[in-house]
């Protein structure tokens, strides 16, 4: 059975400090200096999980398929001009269980999430070089609504 369990108290450490170095490694791949990263990371830090407690509106699931752990999700809410707008801010297959159609249960359990939260669209950024990932959003019909380019000179 396949089904997203939202973290404990005492799995948000972990979670959050495995986040911060992971995203500012994608950060740094991307292109982005140390510095950049690092600042975008602090910022996130602030905004998102400040002394140690999750922001309202954050909501952070482990995906487990027959109770074993097989990927995380990351869904952040927030109130604009009257609407909610929701956003995917992490979502992960962990390395052992990736091929196996679990990113796509994932993205579908987060859709069905937002749905019964009253929501009616999700967003999500994807790193440019993050080939696998794209191919899976475009396939459940996410569409490109801004795309950033960048040519490094030497």
């Amino acid at each position: 059975m396949f089904e997203l369990r939202a973290l404990e108290e005492n799995e948000l450490i972990p979670y959050f400090d495995d986040l911060w170095r992971d995203y500012r490694a994608e950060f740094i791949a991307a292109g982005f200096s140390e510095e950049k990263a690092d600042e975008s990371v602090a910022h996130s830090k602030r905004s998102y999980f400040p002394d140690q407690i999750l922001a309202p509106g954050n909501f952070i699931f482990y995906a487990y398929d027959a109770g074993e752990k097989v990927g995380k999700l990351w869904l952040h809410s927030v109130e604009r001009e009257g609407n909610t707008e929701w956003s995917i801010y992490d979502v992960e297959t962990f390395a052992d269980s990736r091929g196996k159609g679990f990113g796509r249960k994932i993205m579908v359990e987060a859709e069905d999430y937002v749905r019964a939260a009253g929501g009616d669209s999700i967003s999500l950024s994807v790193f440019g070089n993050n080939h696998v990932a794209r191919k899976l959003y475009e396939s459940l019909e996410y569409e490109t609504i801004r795309v950033g380019m960048k040519k490094k000179l030497k």
